[in-house]
């Protein structure tokens, strides 16, 4: 199911639906009423967290006294490690964010590995749950099944075997009466010139990709291994399961990353490769805030409410109004 189906309009820069209607547009009141003594839980990586961090600031709006969101164990939220856990007060609900850079389990590999293999991703294996694609599959990894490393799987063929085992995993674990996984599909960067790295850059882009075609040729195989395993026609054998499609409208927005505008100073400098000059590090992978991981978040209500609206009608009216 492709739950994103959007354009990018001049000059506004906003998306809009074109073959979806949104169920509303985001009311951050609506929201936290109906996840009032609910959790809201990101797990996932730096992108996850660009995304978290856009919500947290959404659903604020609808508090007054801003004294009445708090981080429950007093953590700043610069800092970048471990989790957090937000409270709204009023509505006892938290907005929570864990770091798990994979999809499944990293570890070290096998006996018998090559002395190269450092580390390995297992792909079928998985403990808790983890629904964000990342970065981190494509930069050089080796992955392990069983015991015994792969050393030929391609990123596709294991980001497909690490969905499957996602999949797998909440089928066996996870109560779709009571709990909605949304996974969200891959943020595309828009490095040129390099990489993360080495040297990439997109500072100079100042406008969305408007040949929408081009942008989504270049990600159409991010986004098989998805439809391959959680594909309309899987989805009957799990119903609390959602799929965020951001995929093809995240593609076109080339102008929305960070890249120089990034903080601390400190981390905006690094060596090339090849020379010791210091050359200026561009962020074009995370988001700027305002910005896309907001339209993410439009979509992300849409499927909440979505998911609220047909449980209080198939419910006995008296337990409707506790849910």
């Amino acid at each position: 199911m492709a739950v994103a189906a959007v354009v990018l309009r001049s000059p506004q820069l906003r998306t809009r639906p074109n073959k979806i209607k949104l169920i509303r547009s985001f009311d951050a009141k609506s929201m936290l009423e109906r996840l009032r003594n609910k959790r809201v839980v990101f797990v996932g990586d730096s992108i996850g967290r660009n995304q978290w961090e856009s919500l947290l600031c959404m659903l604020s709006t609808a508090v007054p006294d801003k004294s009445f969101i708090y981080e429950i164990n007093g953590r700043p939220i610069t800092k970048h490690d471990g989790f957090f856990i937000f409270k709204f007060r009023d509505y006892n609900c938290t907005v929570e964010y864990y770091r798990s850079p994979f999809l499944v389990p990293q570890g070290h590999g096998p006996a018998g590995a090559p002395k190269f293999v450092k580390s390995t991703v297992r792909v079928d294996s998985m403990d808790w749950m983890s629904g964000r694609r990342l970065h981190l599959y494509t930069r050089g990894a080796y992955f392990q099944e069983g015991n015994e490393v792969k050393m030929n799987m391609s990123v596709s063929d294991a980001y497909r075997r690490s969905i499957k085992t996602l999949f797998d995993w909440l089928q066996k674990n996870v109560n779709a009466n009571k709990t909605q996984a949304i996974f969200r599909t891959y943020s595309p960067t828009h490095f040129s010139g390099g990489d993360w790295n080495s040297g990439g850059f997109c500072q100079q882009e100042t406008l969305p990709d408007m040949t929408p075609f081009k942008s989504l040729e270049q990600w159409a195989d991010m986004l098989k291994p998805v439809n391959d395993v959680l594909g309309s026609h899987h989805r009957p054998r799990l119903p609390g399961l959602d799929i965020l499609n951001v995929t093809r409208m995240t593609a076109q927005r080339k102008d929305g990353h960070l890249s120089v505008f990034r903080s601390p100073l400190s981390s905006r400098q690094a060596h090339t490769n090849k020379t010791s000059e210091i050359k200026e590090v561009e962020d074009c992978s995370h988001w700027c805030l305002p910005g896309v991981p907001d339209v993410w978040n439009e979509l992300l209500y849409a499927l909440f409410m979505k998911r609220q609206i047909m449980l209080e009608q198939t419910m006995p009216p008296f337990l409707a109004q506790e849910h």
